[in-house]
């Protein structure tokens, strides 16, 4: 069985949604291959990788079901106060719709959003 948010989206109105107008968290979708190849051996694997990939010494995760995948948001302390500013939002297996969607309903629409690949794959070149 998965897992699933409460259907009042409670979860977007953490303290973890907190962001700097200067300092904008960063978007990662990971592609289909790469969400695959870490979801094989179950959730926790998965969330577990994508932590140790992408959080810091202190820095909060959580693990939310999002569209037909999983989010994945990181936040740090920020110094003398209880807030905690998003540094990444980090989607597996959600379309860029879902993932577009997402970003808006925190009104962060604007932001871009950088694909994932695995470490192995050949990228072409930039022609520019």
């Amino acid at each position: 069985m998965s897992w699933r948010a409460p259907d009042d989206e409670s979860w977007r109105r953490s303290t973890l949604i907190t962001h700097h107008r200067d300092h904008p968290p960063q978007v990662k979708a990971l592609v289909d291959e790469l969400y695959e190849t870490l979801s094989e051996k179950g959730r926790r694997y998965y969330e577990t990788m994508i932590a140790a990939e992408y959080a810091g010494d202190g820095e909060r995760v959580e693990h939310h079901s999002c569209g037909d995948g999983v989010l994945t948001m990181i936040a740090m302390p920020m110094r003398d106060t209880e807030t905690m500013r998003l540094t990444h939002l980090i989607y597996g297996g959600c379309t860029t719709h879902q993932i577009r969607q997402d970003l808006v309903a925190r009104g962060l629409g604007a932001l871009a959003i950088t694909s994932v690949y695995p470490p192995e794959t050949d990228l072409p070149e930039d022609g520019g």
